[in-house]
């Protein structure tokens, strides 16, 4: 096996991480949502859910940024993108 052809399984598997990360950092960044709006009469419940908010942003930008390296190390190495926008 070449090098690049190790390197293309790793940013297949990569890509599959990211796309699962991605999905279960939105599922609790959403719950954060439903939490916020489940408890609009409990100060502290609140605080609570606005910190699950917050967490679940911060995830969601560290892993696109990482998707965001991982298309770039590809495009460098491989020479051309293999994770791009998902078609449905």
């Amino acid at each position: 096996m070449t090098f690049a052809g190790l390197v293309g399984n790793a940013v297949s598997v990569l890509q599959s991480l990211i796309w699962l990360a991605l999905g279960l950092g939105l599922l609790y960044f959403m719950w954060g949502v439903v939490r916020y709006l489940a408890s609009y009469d409990d100060e502290k419940a609140r605080t609570e859910s606005l910190k699950t908010i917050t967490y679940g942003l911060v995830a969601l930008f560290v892993m696109v940024a990482v998707w965001g390296l991982v298309e770039m190390i590809s495009v460098t190495i491989l020479g051309s993108g293999r994770i791009g926008i998902p078609q449905f």
